[in-house]
């Protein structure tokens, strides 16, 4: 119990102290308040599916929280959740006090504090709370929710109010956080080429060539050329801002220029385990590409 006491009493003095003009950067107790925060302990995946209507509703966000005090979270009477609906078009929505724990639903952890474990949030709670549909969500459109803790003497404590030490990442805060409307995305790997109609003649060339993800469902090609530099130059990659987007397994490309500041035009089709990408340039460079999905499997996307 002397270490966990420690452990909360030089979270209280980062969290409301101020600096001793003799001691800088040590915080002195004398001159701190004694508030509270909450702590994550552990957490699953934070992603609401928008794929289909049945992806939404199986759609949850598990986590286990710590309430720390001067006092082992025993001065906490309420820990409140407010939920805010941000989406892409249209205007924002709150529920307040979405969900809210007393004292009686808490427990002791292992570290001696008052927690909860196993809070469980469901697309299908949130979005009854909100008045919302999952025929409502858009990719893109997000949920915020907001945690305060209120003490036994009314004070409540929230991330605004809190220190910048304690959100930080050392201090494991768990204040906000936010739930993505969004689809899973994956379609990194290397996969087999042929290019043909190269425009400098010759034979087809074939090889293989990565999908590398630049994040948030963005995604380009190690080589958007897909070898044919390799035939006409004697090598080389085309890169640069080209890009493509997968939003729920519906891609289109999203940049057009390469690294020499050249234009490219995109034509594609899908049929089972082809993709088919016919490209051309304003440096007058174009060929028609067939990249092949690992295992004969068929692509996992489709094209806008």
């Amino acid at each position: 119990m002397k270490h966990i006491n420690k452990i909360v009493f030089a979270a209280l003095v980062i969290l409301f102290g101020c600096a001793d003009e003799d001691l800088k950067p040590i915080l002195s107790f004398e001159d701190s308040g004694k508030g509270a925060y909450i702590k994550l302990v552990e957490e699953s995946a934070k992603l609401i599916n928008v794929f289909d209507e049945t992806t939404i509703n199986a759609s949850e966000y598990t986590y286990s929280v710590e309430f720390v005090d001067i006092n082992g979270g025993n001065n906490i009477s309420e820990y409140r959740i407010d939920v805010t609906y941000r989406p892409v078009s249209g205007s924002e929505q709150t529920a307040s006090s979405f969900l809210s724990f007393g004292q009686s639903d808490f427990t002791d952890s292992p570290n001696g504090l008052r927690s909860l474990s196993g809070i469980n949030i469901t697309a299908p709670q949130v979005l009854q709370a909100l008045g919302l549909s999952p025929a409502d969500l858009s990719p893109g459109d997000s949920f915020l929710f907001e945690g305060f803790v209120i003490l036994e003497d009314g004070r409540s404590f929230g991330f605004a109010n809190s220190s910048a030490a304690v959100r930080g990442s050392a201090f494991q805060a768990h204040f906000n956080f936010t739930l993505p409307a969004a689809c899973p995305s994956d379609l990194t790997g290397t996969f087999e080429y042929e290019t043909s109609d190269i425009w400098c003649g010759g034979d087809p060339v074939t090889g293989s060539v990565d999908i590398v993800a630049r994040g948030g469902g963005v995604y380009e090609f190690s080589d958007w050329a897909f070898g044919s530099y390799g035939s006409c130059y004697g090598g080389g990659a085309a890169g640069g801002e080209l890009t493509f987007t997968d939003v729920c397994s519906n891609v289109s490309f999203s940049g057009f220029t390469d690294s020499f500041g050249d234009t490219w035009e995109f034509t594609s089709s899908i049929d089972g385990n082809e993709w088919t990408i016919q490209w051309t340039n304003t440096y007058g460079e174009s060929a028609t590409s067939v990249i092949r999905y690992t295992g004969g499997d068929d692509w996992p996307i489709s094209l806008q």
